[in-house]
């Protein structure tokens, strides 16, 4: 059975049910829909302002580069930005 994970998500759910129980299952499949939906927003968001943040705080000065092989494959590095002194 189908099921709310957030407090948030079940309390909407509640104020949201009807006598229906047809509407019942409708409301609750468009609730797991964007309960899921949400997870995902709010996880990448967490993780994308930890990653700024700790760029920040080390100071990373490197480039990604990525280059075609000869053999039509891909070569990946990391190379530090020169810094004019």
């Amino acid at each position: 059975m189908p099921r709310l994970k957030l407090n948030r998500f079940r309390k909407l759910y509640k104020s949201l049910k009807t006598p229906w129980k047809p509407l019942n299952w409708l409301i609750l499949g468009y609730l797991i829909g964007i309960e899921d939906r949400y997870i995902e927003i709010v996880s990448k968001q967490t993780v994308d302002k930890a990653i700024k943040e700790y760029r920040e705080k080390i100071n990373d000065t490197t480039k990604l580069e990525i280059t075609k092989t000869k053999d039509g494959g891909f070569s990946i590095g990391y190379f530090p930005e020169e810094q004019n002194d």
